[in-house]
């Protein structure tokens, strides 16, 4: 974050020099006030009140201009802070939410917003006027040291107060800061799952855990705003408090012949003056404290992200690629446990691979490697030679197709999601549209590709999410695919275009992976993978893999064969040994 304070510097400074003359014209009351008891009314001239008259206008004049240059230059501020901040922001969240097992920040885009309002609005002003409290305290020791006491101790009390504020409302603040955050995730959760929380009657138990959240953070920010509140209120009594003081302190002066009466009332202007930004400071304290955390968090985001890019090198300008896809004794470790261990194949442009495995094998991890959204622990995934999780993925991307298994949707169009949410080219949409055998379907729709599929696509069935899904991976002629259980939702007219894709991928030379468990897809792939517990079982083509597999389960079934076998001799050798007319054994229980 110091690096981008940086490029906004000029705003601070000049909003610093502004308040330098503002806070200098905010005595322009209090030295009117002065000349008028100790000039005007003595000397009953009416051309030196209408002199000072004059001229106090014309300084109110250049302080309201200057106090609306600063706010229009703090504004300006805050508009460039959240120009430079929110697209980063938003990468780096999405690109810290992608990496396995990473833990998540907790900054968000309410934290830029959060910046730009302190910015934007009066607590920053606090920061620039307080500095020049000892300029007016100093005003009121020139006009008598000890009104200029009275003033200082008003000063260094009610500071004493804004530290109580801040040591008595941090610690409960953060925390209900910390629970809200966690609170709203969790019903984000809930709304993403909304059918199941429904359907299955968690709603109850959801809204009871909401609720437990919920009354946290109520119970933390109650404490904090009981305790700030009341140091708040007795900080606006001693500022109240201090004006009689400095009044009857002055009036006394005045009868002793030690001050006059112009001077008793700018002393109480200008000691308002000097403990007006400490007061301001108090009311304004909540939003700084959301203002520095907000700051920490993303400072730690930047930090976090700028260890990663240094992890992964530069990033380098590279040709397309081919598709030449190689996994070089690839090993991933999360928490201390391997998800998968020494995976190492090959893959030629142009050739498809089946990835099989029982549930929990690794499958999925291992497309998240293959697309360089997770990097590995150990050895590289590489793409045309090159690193992929070096790889900058925005110049990657358009290269790459990939269908999750649940199918994300956008708010949109048919047309915006096969186009990736970028500029639709309506030639390379309707090729996609084509290749997943899709065309036909959305001419159907009502308002064909232009067609608004509501937020992840609620108005489509599952099986049209999904091919609208293979047709964003299929868009832009991407040199390698990764589908990830891509029929799960398609019926058989869907398989079939799904497999009738496949063919036309194979004649581009797109390097193709699909993980399954229907063998009637594995049929028209060129090698198979088997993983198991995270481990390579099996590779090579098709074929050669499956005449393994199938003398493997003989060989399962054969010996399967040959323990029941002994065990039924057993049985019959434990029934003839079994003495004449006594009572029969049960037979031994049989595990099947």
């Amino acid at each position: 974050m110091r690096d981008f304070l940086k490029k906004w510097r000029i705003y601070i400074v000049y909003g610093f020099f502004f308040s330098m003359f503002i806070n200098a014209l905010q005595l322009t009351f209090s030295v009117y006030m002065l000349q008028i008891y100790d000039r005007v009314l003595s000397s009953y001239s009416v051309p030196t009140l209408l002199a000072l008259t004059i001229a106090a206008l014309l300084s109110l004049g250049v302080l309201a201009s200057l106090e609306f240059v600063r706010s229009r230059l703090l504004v300006r501020c805050a508009v460039a802070i959240d120009q430079a901040l929110s697209r980063d922001v938003l990468t780096s969240i999405l690109g810290q939410a992608a990496l396995a097992g990473s833990a998540p920040n907790q900054a968000s885009l309410r934290d830029v917003n959060s910046l730009r309002n302190f910015f934007s609005g009066t607590a920053i002003f606090v920061l620039f006027d307080i500095p020049w409290t000892p300029l007016f305290l100093a005003a009121i020791y020139l006009l008598h040291p000890l009104l200029g006491l009275v003033a200082t101790g008003g000063a260094v009390l009610i500071t004493i107060f804004a530290l109580l504020n801040e040591r008595v409302t941090h610690k409960p603040m953060t925390a209900a800061n910390t629970v809200a955050n966690f609170a709203n995730r969790f019903v984000e959760a809930a709304r993403s799952n909304a059918r199941t929380v429904q359907s299955m009657g968690m709603v109850g138990g959801v809204s009871a855990r909401w609720q437990g959240f919920n009354d946290t953070v109520t119970k933390l920010q109650t404490q904090a705003s009981r305790k700030a509140g009341l140091l708040n209120v007795l900080s606006s009594w001693l500022k109240q408090s201090m004006q009689v003081l400095i009044y009857g302190v002055g009036a006394w002066l005045v009868l002793q012949n030690a001050a006059t009466a112009g001077a008793m009332i700018a002393a109480s202007i200008i000691m308002g003056k000097a403990l007006g930004p400490v007061q301001m400071g108090l009311a304004s304290w909540k939003s700084m404290l959301e203002a520095h955390g907000a700051w920490k968090r993303l400072d730690l985001l930047f930090t976090e992200k700028a260890a990663q890019n240094q992890n992964k090198g530069e990033a380098m300008d590279l040709p397309a690629p081919r598709g030449l896809l190689a996994a070089e004794n690839v090993s991933l470790a999360v928490g201390g446990r391997f998800l998968l261990q020494n995976i190492d194949f090959k893959l030629y442009p142009g050739e498809s691979m089946g990835l099989i495995g029982p549930s929990g094998a690794g499958k999925s991890t291992l497309c998240r490697l293959l697309l360089g959204i997770w990097p590995a622990s150990s050895g590289k995934v590489r793409l045309d030679s090159a690193d992929v999780f070096s790889w900058d993925h925005e110049k990657l991307g358009p290269h790459i197709g990939y269908l999750d298994q649940d199918v994300e949707l956008f708010p949109g169009s048919v047309a915006e999601n096969i186009a990736r949410l970028g500029e639709v080219d309506s030639e390379k949409v309707i090729a996609a549209a084509r290749m997943a055998d899709l065309h036909d379907l959305i001419l159907h729709f009502p308002q064909g590709y232009d067609t608004r599929i509501g937020e992840g696509g609620v108005l489509l069935s599952g099986g049209q999410r999904q091919r609208i899904g293979l047709a964003r991976a299929l868009y832009g002629e991407p040199s390698l695919i990764i589908l990830d259980e891509p029929n799960a939702s398609l019926d058989d007219e869907g398989e079939r275009a799904l497999i009738a894709s496949w063919a036309k991928l194979k004649e581009r030379g797109c390097t193709l992976v699909v993980v399954t468990h229907k063998p009637s897809l594995l049929a028209n792939v060129d090698k198979i993978l088997l993983l198991g517990e995270g481990r390579l079982q099996m590779f090579g083509p098709r074929d050669a893999v499956f005449q393994k597999l199938m003398e493997a389960q003989q060989a399962t079934q054969q010996a399967a064969a040959q323990q029941q076998a002994q065990a039924q001799a057993q049985q019959q050798a434990a029934a003839q040994a079994q003495p004449s007319g006594g009572a029969a054994l049960p037979p031994a229980p049989q595990n099947v």
